[in-house]
């Protein structure tokens, strides 16, 4: 378990949820993300609602731009 004061950030996502976020941040589409995972679409849109609820974002666009900043995307 998480420490409490890690429950917002990158530090606060899980390991699948930072190869969600790293997949998109490249420009992965979801079904994209979900064959290169082996994973449902359906997964892949429960990770990025996690990953959106941690970070204090609510698109796409707005986590690729944190990815890019917290180089992510290289």
């Amino acid at each position: 378990m998480r420490p409490a004061a890690q429950h917002h950030g990158w530090a606060a996502l899980t390991r699948a949820e930072l190869r969600v976020a790293h997949l998109v941040a490249e420009g992965l589409t979801n079904r994209a993300v979900a064959a290169q995972l082996s994973v449902s679409p359906h997964t892949v849109d429960s990770h990025l609602r996690n990953i959106f609820a941690k970070l204090g974002i609510s698109s796409r666009v707005a986590l690729v731009r944190l990815a890019v900043l917290a180089d992510l995307a290289a």
